[in-house]
């Protein structure tokens, strides 16, 4: 799954999902959903979003997705 981050027009981080090639509007439900597939997450950053806050993003995606594992990781253990 593909995660495009840019800012919007009021300097909002804003987020768009890829399945594919098709174009979904971002739910953190639906990123759970493919983390627990077995899918990678592949972040875009357009020019928009700075060094730092590309830092920040790039550190949530990984909490996300080594929380993910460890739940899964869980379940498999029961």
């Amino acid at each position: 799954m593909q995660l495009v981050f840019k800012k919007n027009d009021a300097g909002d981080v804003a987020v768009t999902m890829f399945k594919g090639t098709v174009e979904i509007q971002f739910s953190y439900i639906e990123m759970i959903k493919a983390l627990i597939a077995g899918e990678p997450l592949d972040a875009d950053f357009s020019e928009t979003i700075s060094d730092e806050e590309k830092k920040q993003i790039e550190e949530v995606i990984q909490e996300i997705e080594s929380i993910t594992m460890s739940k899964e990781e869980d379940t498999e253990n029961q």
